[in-house]
């Protein structure tokens, strides 16, 4: 259990890189569209940017609760990310130094 809460915690501070980028992504689409840090959301930035994930998000609406899922697309992108990335590295580096 403790090599896999080790892994788990390496991913968890190995993915900020990629939310951070994210995050500066995010920030470019606000600089040079009409979007603000508020109004684009997870949907909105999936739709325009990333529209091949689209079946993906579709397939998770038959799986998951929908309006739990309508909830967490509607969120402002940049926020969400930039909360995410500081809550998973946070649980990584908790969880390193606490199976030591």
């Amino acid at each position: 259990m403790i090599s896999f809460l080790r892994v788990f915690a390496y991913i968890c501070i190995w993915t900020t890189p990629f939310q951070v980028a994210f995050i500066l992504w995010g920030i470019g689409i606000v600089a040079v569209t009409d979007y603000s840090i508020l109004s684009l959301s997870n949907i909105e930035f999936f739709r325009n940017y990333l529209g091949f994930l689209l079946p993906i998000i579709e397939w998770l609406y038959t799986w998951f609760w929908n309006t739990f899922l309508d909830w967490v697309f509607s969120l402002p992108m940049i926020l969400h990310t930039t909360l995410k990335a500081i809550f998973s590295t946070w649980l990584g580096f908790w969880i390193l130094k606490n199976t030591r």
